[in-house]
């Protein structure tokens, strides 16, 4: 139960050309009944009916607009000039919350003044309807809040004071914003701000037209850019070459204020390069990867299971003396199946 009264909740919902999908959105906000509900849609110009959907709304809606925008980052930080909560969070249009969410988040802020973010599972629904649910971030392992968090966005509020002390959200960034802002928050007050909520607030959608299904390269050029920029911050100009070796680097990121730690930005960089480029499909990740192992010193002791076996399979495929080798003893493999 909580010891204080409940906290303003600021929910900013930015949106463009969702039709199909802004009323359910909408209407999993205000029925979840919250009283101290601030609710702030920001359209970015929608011309699908977009502007009828929220007009139906508006007398629920705090303050919204419908207007040319610079993406769905900006659309957030406009919501954030608008805002007076205490917590903050945001639901993208095509996106739920679930039954009781608002209440069960302000409950955790209410009763515990050092939480600065909640967070919690939600629900990964397929375009066919299918759902599965996407866990929180586990309790018994805080490094991994580092190095591979879950960042359950739609499941995700922060507490109003750690946002403005960090400006918001990135505006150059428009795939991984929640990404780095999670890294943010976490570097700059650490896991003990961080209270998991052990069950499900909200609803991912996975439908044809949205960044995720699209855009997944876009994804990882964009990570990469954030841990280029934490690499070059420690120093690690070994780690932002390799990076740099094929994604496209954003440049001019916000720095992290807060103090960094070298073997834990290593760390994070090794998982990104492990996870997505331990397949070598192309040009680009031969290249990457040949660099990554020439210069990167490894502690194999200090390596999940998992990325050890990432690692042998690198290494496996990096035993070709040069990419049109590589590539040639891969269509042969294939042709002999």
């Amino acid at each position: 139960m909580s010891t204080g009264p409940l906290p303003r909740i600021s929910l900013i919902t930015p949106s463009f050309q969702q039709a199909g999908y802004l009323e359910e959105c909408l209407a999993s906000v205000h029925e979840q009944g919250y009283p101290q509900l601030e609710h702030i849609v920001v359209d970015g110009g929608s011309t699908d009916g977009s502007v009828g959907i929220i007009q139906r709304y508006a007398d629920r809606i705090n303050w919204w607009c419908s207007e040319p925008d610079q993406g769905q980052s900006a659309a957030i930080n406009k919501g954030l000039a608008h805002a007076t909560g205490q917590v903050f969070g945001w639901l993208n249009s095509d996106d739920l919350l679930l039954p009781g969410a608002l209440e069960a988040v302000a409950e955790v802020f209410a009763s515990d003044p050092n939480a600065m973010v909640v967070t919690g599972a939600r629900i990964r629904r397929g375009s066919h309807g299918q759902d599965d649910v996407l866990p929180a971030d586990p309790v018994d392992d805080l490094k991994a809040w580092y190095v591979r968090p879950m960042v359950n966005q739609q499941s995700t509020f922060y507490r109003m004071e750690a946002i403005q002390a960090i400006g918001g959200v990135e505006e150059r960034l428009h795939f991984v914003m929640d990404y780095e802002l999670w890294e943010q928050v976490i570097h700059r007050f650490g896991p003990s701000a961080v209270r998991i909520v052990p069950r499900p607030l909200s609803v991912f959608r996975i439908q044809a037209a949205s960044k995720t299904s699209t855009a997944q390269h876009r994804f990882l050029d964009e990570t990469a850019s954030v841990l280029h920029g934490l690499s070059l911050q420690v120093a690690r100009r070994d780690l932002a070459d390799v990076l740099a070796s094929g994604y496209a680097i954003t440049q001019g990121l916000r720095r992290f204020q807060s103090p960094l730690n070298n073997a834990l930005v290593q760390d994070m960089v090794v998982q990104f390069l492990l996870k997505w480029d331990h397949t070598i499909f192309t040009r680009d990740q031969f290249r990457r990867m040949r660099l990554f192992r020439r210069t990167i010193e490894l502690d194999r002791g200090l390596l999940t299971p998992l990325q050890s076996q990432w690692l042998d399979e690198v290494d496996e495929q990096l035993r070709m003396p040069g990419w049109l080798a590589f590539r040639s003893f891969r269509k042969w493999k294939h042709l002999v199946r």
